[in-house]
């Protein structure tokens, strides 16, 4: 095995890992019109004002949505399984929000359009739930991958060090990153274990609550990301000693 080459493998999957934490920001309500005490449904202009800004609010999930489906599609970093799985929440919460939509337009009163327009936060919590989740998903998945190259390259490295010819000092350093590089690889595993489970089926009415999940999940995605890049750099300093 060309270990070099696979130490510029393990850079590339460490950063594709990292591309998922990157989610959106912006508030869940936004967008959405505030409620109104005008109950008279006799104004057309201003009941088609509110829709408007209704639509306004589907468009902007669905744009969110739209770009998370393309990312999962083109991941390197998901299981074939959490694929699937995303892929089939995002297509079941674009036609969901396509059709609030509809409804919403098809709405004659104010308090009906107020009230389904509420549903477009409530029944989908894209911005602060289901955008997250599927970052964090796609960013676990890709650690474990990086995990797992690092396991195999951990006894190429271990082979080259015992037949290495450098001087004694030289090979004791670098058996003493090596070490280290799987020490922090252990820890990256221990730490990544069960996060895409816990998120991967989280769902809107469990909000709040189960912000402190996601909020777990990040903390250890961050974690692990820390230790495979103390690894990688372990990696580049045993390479360097070896020759």
């Amino acid at each position: 095995m060309n270990t070099r080459i696979l130490a510029r493998g393990l850079a590339t999957l460490t950063l594709t890992a990292g591309l998922g934490v990157a989610g959106s920001v912006a508030v869940d309500a936004a967008a959405l019109p505030t409620p109104s005490p005008v109950t008279n449904p006799a104004n057309p202009a201003l009941l088609a004002g509110v829709k408007s800004l209704c639509n306004i609010g589907v468009q902007r999930r669905l744009a969110v949505l739209s770009a998370d489906d393309t990312f999962v599609e083109t991941s390197v970093a998901l299981t074939s399984g959490d694929q699937s799985t995303l892929e089939g929440q995002i297509s079941a919460d674009k036609s969901g929000l396509t059709a609030l939509d509809a409804t919403i337009q098809g709405d004659t009163t104010y308090a009906k359009v107020f009230a389904d327009c509420g549903l477009i936060v409530t029944d989908y919590r894209v911005y602060v739930m289901e955008d997250p989740k599927i970052h964090e998903v796609i960013a676990s998945d890709g650690i474990g991958k990086v995990d797992s190259a690092f396991q195999t390259v951990i006894p190429e490295l271990q082979n080259l060090i015992n037949v290495t010819t450098v001087s004694p000092s030289d090979k004791a350093q670098a058996q003493a990153d090596l070490n280290s590089l799987t020490g922090k690889v252990t820890a990256s595993r221990s730490s990544i274990s069960g996060v895409s489970s816990s998120v991967i089926n989280l769902v809107p009415a469990g909000w709040p609550g189960d912000l402190t999940t996601e909020q777990n999940a990040w903390k250890s995605i961050t974690t692990a990301g820390t230790d495979l890049s103390g690894a990688r750099a372990d990696v580049t300093n045993i390479l360097a000693l070896l020759g």
